[in-house]
């Protein structure tokens, strides 16, 4: 610095000295270069040794395994057809209908299966199958839940393009359920030969076998809830044949609190417009019969048991067409060992109406076997209160026959004596709710209000209210006449 301020003379040699100051500096940034240690990052090569961070991927393997509730929902789609064009099918069936769950909180099985379903809209439609429970083995620490859902087998007639679809197979082994656990609930849930017709002829068979069968429960609440919905026709301008068989169950219930029994059928349900329909839902052949009726058999050990089953079945309405159906609910025998048995049988059966048309109706054994009330031998409270209401027709234009007959009890020695009778409620309760005779030996062939009790009060009922319909509709017409004069 202080020889830039010397003499003016010596700036040429200060300027030969400072430009090497000046251009040393300059070649400084050369220098910079020496970052070269840039490879220095290959020390960064080193956290890739850390490769073992793939190992949390195991974690998740054990987690999914142990999963305190195990849930199951395969669904079934096969053999379906609109037209003359079958859909893509999808098979989760194992082939197996024995279902087993295990867990300490809850255990549900709710097959689910629409098989033969027909629908004909102007144009014909056939289908018929045989519904399955896609068992499997359920273990888990808190709940197991089942789930199947089974559509196969149905066709839908479209525009004049006609659907067939034919998948009814028999010899397979019945339903087998066993649950173990605090609550335990199989509601299996079948919609099978199930017509629905505009223009177009319809048909449909169907076999439950696959979803009929044994339930065992061990728990403390035990539920077994069926049900079944076939054999219904709704037919315009066609022809359309159902059918439907009914298979038995076996069920045997082992609740510490409570344990209950609850099947809901509703099997043989006609509704005809300017068309023929015809359905059948009677009991299989060999199907466990107790004084020649259809019989369940149901065991259940808890405090409380609970029997109710509501049949539905043979409910025929025409109009300008003929319908048809023959039914014949199960029955039960129970055996009860809780100190408050509850059965409440609810049936109703043999309704027809007819509107210019024919009807007819016939509910086979309508007559409701039940247990006794109580434990026999033991103090006890229990509730037994079945409700049947069988043999209602009405008709304007028409005719309609609704018959409730008995079957002939039969007198065989291999078959219950004579003289021990079935376990029926008490004959006062039973004509008190009951409107078909007591009696087994009511003719088949008796009219239909010699047959009914309680049904000829509501055959009045709705006579009444006819009439004040039309008295009505009749004062409408006069002040509308009244007005316009």
């Amino acid at each position: 610095m202080f020889a830039g301020i010397g003499p003016a003379g010596a700036g040429t040699t200060s300027t030969t000295v400072t430009v090497p100051r000046i251009t040393a500096p300059a070649s400084a940034p050369a220098p910079v270069p020496a970052p070269a240690p840039a490879p220095a990052p290959a020390p960064a090569a080193k956290p890739a040794a850390p490769a073992p961070v793939s190992t949390p991927a195991k974690a998740p393997t054990p987690s999914l395994s142990g999963l305190p509730i195990s849930i199951s929902v395969p669904i079934t789609a096969l053999a379906n057809e609109i037209g003359s064009t079958l859909l893509p099918g999808q098979n989760s069936l194992t082939h197996t209908n024995t279902t087993t769950q295990a867990s300490p909180l809850l255990n549900a099985n709710v097959p689910i299966n629409a098989c033969s379903l027909s629908i004909g809209l102007f144009a014909s439609a056939a289908s018929s199958c045989s519904t399955t429970s896609v068992g499997l083995t359920q273990l888990a620490a808190i709940g197991t839940i089942n789930i199947p859902i089974t559509a196969q087998y149905n066709a839908i007639g479209l525009l004049g393009a006609a659907a067939k679809s034919l998948g009814l197979t028999t010899g397979q082994d019945p339903a087998n359920t066993t649950q173990t656990g605090a609550i335990n609930v199989d509601a299996p849930i079948s919609l099978c030969a199930i017509n629905v017709g505009l223009v177009g002829n319809t048909a449909s068979d169907c076999n439950l076998a696959g979803s009929n069968g044994k339930v065992t429960q061990t728990g403390v609440i035990d539920a077994t809830v069926p049900v079944t919905v076939c054999d219904v026709i709704v037919e315009i301008d066609g022809n359309s044949t159902s059918n439907c068989p009914q298979y038995p169950d076996t069920v045997k219930q082992k609740g510490q609190l409570a344990d209950a029994y609850a099947p809901i059928t509703a099997c043989g349900v006609i509704a005809v417009v300017d068309g023929k329909g015809t359905g059948m839902c009677m009991p299989v052949a060999g199907f466990p019969l107790v004084n020649d009726l259809p019989t369940n058999n149901v065991s259940q050990s808890a405090p409380i048991d609970g029997v109710l089953p509501i049949n539905a079945c043979s409910i025929v309405v025409a109009v300008a067409g003929s319908a048809s159906n023959q039914c014949e609910p199960s029955h039960l025998s129970t055996n009860p060992t809780g100190s408050v048995p509850v059965n409440v049988p609810v049936t109703v059966c043999a309704v027809t109406a007819a509107l210019d048309g024919n009807a007819s109706g016939t509910c086979t054994g309508a007559g409701t076997q039940v247990g006794p009330i109580g434990t026999p031998g033991s103090p006890g409270t229990g509730v037994t209160l079945p409700i049947t209401i069988c043999g209602v027709e009405v008709a304007l234009g028409g005719t309609s026959v609704a018959s409730c007959p008995q079957p002939t009890v039969s007198t065989s020695p291999s078959t219950t004596p004579a003289t021990s009778p079935p376990t029926t409620a008490p004959a006062t309760t039973a004509a008190a709710v009951t409107p078909t005779a007591v009696s087994a030996a009511a003719p088949a062939s008796s009219g239909p209000l010699a047959l009914t009790g309680a049904p000829l009060l509501v055959e009045l009922l709705i006579g009444a209210a006819a009439v004040i319909l039309g008295l009505a509709i009749s004062r409408l017409s006069r002040r509308r006449g009244a007005h316009l004069a």
